[in-house]
């Protein structure tokens, strides 16, 4: 029951969430609004999908090391020094989706940006532009 809710609403967001795309694009970045409150400001990751909606392949890799957040309006790109696992295919295909998570103590995001309250997320690629997601992080208690 738990999966065909999850499945629910993963279609939800997919048919109600505005997606960003550059008009000569190919490539929509959706991120996921399952969960948008957080205790911490270290443990933040969200889920995502990568969509090709073009006629081409494109490089599965090159897309998680394209990717930057923008938090609060300002744009934050990977840590150069993080390791990014990947142990999928080299090519995702055209007209299919990936779903993936993203966290953002993988960028390079100063820990007072980052303080209790409401922030708005999104991602960025060279491409494309993801729908803004607001979170929440609760104070320390």
């Amino acid at each position: 029951m738990k999966t065909f809710a999850t499945i629910i609403l993963l279609a939800a967001v997919l048919s109600t969430t505005h997606t960003a795309q550059a008009a000569d694009s190919s490539l929509e970045l959706v991120l996921s609004d399952d969960h948008v409150v957080f205790t911490t400001a270290t443990n933040i990751s969200m889920a995502m999908i990568f969509r090709n909606v073009g006629e081409t392949n494109m490089e599965s890799y090159k897309l998680l090391l394209g990717l930057s957040v923008v938090l609060d309006g300002k744009e934050f790109k990977r840590d150069p020094e993080q390791v990014i696992l990947y142990n999928g295919g080299r090519w995702f295909q055209p007209k299919l989706g990936w779903v993936s998570h993203i966290s953002l103590s993988e960028y390079l995001i100063p820990p007072e940006a980052l303080a209790s309250g409401r922030h708005t997320v999104a991602l960025r690629d060279a491409d494309a532009e993801s729908n803004t997601q607001t979170i929440f992080i609760e104070p320390r208690k």
